[in-house]
């Protein structure tokens, strides 16, 4: 049977969580001496630990230390950031690690960090592949004898939930990342962990993040520590605690389809605590957009995160400055829907994905593009006050830098 450890983190102890959760499950065994190890963490845009959106720098930093402990020759803290946050020099996967603290833990311990999206790129093959036969890896990634995968528990807007499975498109370059939503994302997912498996999973279950990920009410606290050497067993246990089951997932049923790992509960042992004692309900992506954005006629088709993530900025300013009755009119259209229908409202165009679209109405381009340029552009097409909206803006931002 494969083996999913579940510890509480006490008295805000996070190392001591991590090095049970690994022990309960013989991670010791998974590193030998010399070898070199890449310790993978959720970056996946400039976040403070502790907020749910990234991997807690405590948790990496127990890792790290952990594998320097079992003898690895090297170890490294290689992330690639989400699309629209890869972009060296400005907002990048460095600048993600600094924001979170994992830069500072890194220089402690003495350790190299990678941007898996600035690294090398290897060409692999995967075999039985559902739709990515061929694609690029990051070499660092590649070329490590151990990859140690530290994922958050969130909702995801495509995916249902990301976790272990979801977290290794790190290792892609940002190209193939979006290839990876043009041919399908439940599926290149399965294909990138048929070549890219991790070979141990621990992850940050102190605090998650349902919904949208904007809402104070999406923030949800387990203070918990997941640890297993069977990724998909691992993301089996992590979707029942927060409430979905494997049919609600596909890449996990996927996965465990291809041969990648246990997504059968009856056939995964449980150590430490039990899933009932720590589990929270998580609301759906879904749901929670029905509830913010239910007024606005959404076309889209294989949006991208980055997209999403940047659409939800510019619909928080507009509801926070009190433009959520004037959306009903906006009509968004994202990715690459296959046609878009003669319909009442007001187009914006978000993205260079549906750029062939773009002579329906204002046209944002941009990959992704930022959040200020769409809330600005639909202030443009819908009338709105666009002064007050960053009057609004403004006060928001200097509320969160208190």
């Amino acid at each position: 049977m494969s083996a999913v450890s579940i510890v509480k983190v006490r008295e805000s102890d996070v190392p001591e969580a991590v090095r049970k959760a690994i022990d309960l499950v013989g991670g010791h065994a998974v590193i030998r001496p010399g070898d070199s190890v890449l310790v993978k963490p959720n970056l996946v845009k400039p976040s403070p630990s502790g907020s749910g959106i990234i991997t807690d720098a405590r948790v990496t930093g127990a890792v790290a230390a952990f594998a320097l402990e079992c003898g690895a020759g090297t170890v490294i803290i290689g992330e690639g950031s989400s699309v629209g946050y890869d972009l060296p020099g400005q907002v990048d996967s460095l600048t993600a690690m600094e924001v979170s603290g994992t830069a500072d833990l890194a220089r402690k311990l003495g350790l190299r960090m990678v941007d898996l999206n600035h690294d090398d790129v290897v060409p692999v093959e995967a075999s039985d592949a559902y739709v990515m036969h061929t694609f690029g890896v990051a070499r660092t990634a590649y070329e490590a004898d151990v990859i140690i995968d530290l994922p958050v528990v969130k909702t995801h807007s495509r995916t249902g939930i990301t976790c272990g499975l979801k977290n290794m498109k790190g290792v892609l370059p940002g190209k193939e990342k979006k290839r990876t939503h043009r041919l399908g994302l439940d599926r290149g997912i399965v294909d990138l962990n048929r070549v890219m498996k991790p070979h141990l999973v621990v992850v940050d279950a102190i605090t998650g993040r349902a919904g949208t990920h904007t809402r104070d009410v999406d923030r949800v606290d387990l203070d918990c520590v997941l640890a297993g050497t069977d990724v998909v067993a691992v993301d089996t246990v992590c979707a029942t605690l927060m409430g979905f089951t494997v049919d609600d997932v596909l890449h996990i049923r996927l996965a465990a389809e291809a041969g990648l790992g246990e997504a059968d509960l009856d056939q995964i042992e449980v150590r430490g605590e039990r899933i009932s004692s720590v589990a929270r309900p998580f609301q759906p992506y879904a749901e929670a957009a029905r509830e913010r954005f239910g007024d606005v006629t959404i076309i889209e088709k294989d949006t991208c995160t980055g997209c999403w993530g940047e659409m939800e900025s510019a619909f928080l300013y507009l509801n926070k400055a009190g433009f959520a009755d004037k959306l009903k009119e906006l009509v968004l259209v994202m990715g690459t829907p296959d046609e878009v229908p003669d319909l009442e409202g007001v187009p914006v165009i978000l993205g260079k994905c549906p750029r062939d679209h773009r002579h329906l109405g204002v046209w944002v381009g941009g990959c992704p593009p930022h959040g200020l340029k769409i809330t600005d552009a639909i202030c443009d097409a819908l009338g709105i006050d666009k002064a007050e909206v960053h009057r609004t803006i403004d006060r928001l931002h200097r509320a969160d830098a208190r």
